[in-house]
């Protein structure tokens, strides 16, 4: 999920460097978003170990 979130990121940088920048807001945004939903339900689960 991390490197889904950073490729998104990637992505993002790469729109706006070639100047489509309203393509950029918008998947910035959507990054943004599951960011939030990957801290939300993914990071603050307690970590359990299955033997």
């Amino acid at each position: 999920m991390i490197a889904l979130l950073f490729a998104l990121l990637t992505a993002t940088m790469a729109l706006n460097y070639f100047n489509l920048t309203k393509a950029g807001n918008v998947l910035f945004f959507a990054t943004l978003a599951l960011c939030v939903y990957w801290l939300k339900f993914h990071a603050t689960t307690q970590l359990t170990i299955q033997l």
